[in-house]
């Protein structure tokens, strides 16, 4: 049993016995920032006795001008790709044997995983991961699978961590539940040809906020085994942090109603 009411939201007993295996989507500004995060978690759990992570970064684009400063890389690195150089850096300084795969990530590989982190600017790519049907593809839906959303604009941002599948018990909205709009959205997702003109659309400070506030869930459940929020509103201007709380009354705020089980 994964919950044990509907406020709360407990860590699964088999989730202890083992590496758990992360998919990270997006090693830009607020991923090349995650990669770091769970390097941190992942050494702690292991000196603290536990399995650690497994992580497998998914990013097809090369490092341009534009990323040195904004995001975890240099000079040395333009022109590489992101997903190989942030995997090879940490698997050679930090003692892991992470995988990376310079592509994009496709749905059908969520069943290879229990977390599934997206740290994107494409709501397209949201989309496919909330609207995979593990049905159809003869997947289980009853498996314990977490989804953890990562987005931001130029000075706010939110994470959400939520279920992906429909059939584990007080189901958790993911992103996809609570902004069902991310399936009609554009996909404007170009690159900045400068720093200014990336500065204009992420300011600097709000892809590490928002990576230290997903991290942070996470965190909270491996280690400490249960969260009573599962999101958090970022808004780095006004220095704020608000929560979303794993209530039901504020999930129909957004239009959420409960999973089909």
């Amino acid at each position: 049993m994964e919950v044990s009411s509907v406020n709360k939201l407990l860590i699964p007993s088999d989730w202890l016995d083992r590496k758990l295996k992360v998919a990270l989507v997006g090693c830009g500004g607020t991923g090349s920032e995650m990669i770091d995060e769970l390097f941190r978690i992942h050494t702690l759990i292991i000196r603290l006795g536990g399995n650690g992570l497994n992580v497998t970064a998914f990013d097809p684009k090369l490092v341009n001008h534009a990323n040195v400063g904004r995001q975890r890389f240099w000079h040395a690195d333009i022109g590489y790709q992101k997903a190989e150089i942030l995997i090879t850096r940490l698997n050679s300084f930090g003692g892991v044997h992470w995988e990376y795969r310079n592509e994009l990530f496709e749905p059908n590989l969520i069943t290879n995983f229990d977390i599934v982190i997206t740290c994107v600017d494409s709501p397209l790519i949201r989309a496919r991961i909330g609207q995979f049907d593990f049905n159809h593809h003869y997947y289980s839906s009853k498996t314990f699978r977490l989804w953890l959303d990562c987005g931001n604009d130029s000075h706010s941002g939110n994470v959400i961590l939520g279920n992906l599948g429909d059939k584990v018990e007080n189901y958790i909205p993911n992103v996809y539940d609570l902004y069902p709009v991310l399936g009609n959205m554009p996909d404007d997702n170009e690159p900045s040809c400068s720093t200014e003109e990336a500065l204009e659309k992420q300011d600097y400070g709000i892809n590490r906020s928002v990576a230290r506030e997903g991290a942070n869930l996470l965190w909270q459940l491996i280690r400490h085994g249960s969260l009573s929020h599962h999101g958090s509103y970022i808004n780095i201007q006004e220095g704020t942090v608000t929560p979303l709380k794993i209530c039901p009354k504020q999930w129909k705020i957004y239009g959420y109603h409960g999973a089909t089980n």
